[in-house]
This record gives structure tokens, sequence and C-alpha cells, in this order.
């Protein structure tokens, strides 16, 4: 396998992952990311965490 080929597999892979987190953030700031405990974990995190710290900046 050529470097530059796995490059541009990695910058493909990149940009898929890039797009999962910022769906993922949306889904997890409505709270449609499940009813589990880790879900509401995060959730809970993003709102006592994340979301004061949007705002400081």
């Amino acid at each position: 396998m050529k470097h530059i080929s796995m490059h541009q597999w990695h910058k493909e892979h990149n940009k898929l992952v890039a797009e999962f987190h910022k769906k993922h953030a949306a889904q997890v700031a409505n709270g449609e990311n499940g009813n589990g405990w880790l879900a509401k974990l995060e959730t809970s995190f993003f709102n006592k965490v994340l979301v004061p710290l949007k705002v400081v900046k």
C-alpha cells in the first residue's frame, strides 16, 4: 500500500468522523441520544459543563 493512498483514506475517514461528531453533538444538545444511563450522563455533562463554557467564550 502506498503512503499516498493511505493518506487519502485517512483524510476521508477524518471527514466522516468530524461529521459524526457534529451530528452526535446536535443529538445530545436536543436530548435525543437515548434513555440509557450513559446517555443521560452525557447529556447532563453537556448541559452543565459544555454549554456554560460556550457562553463564556
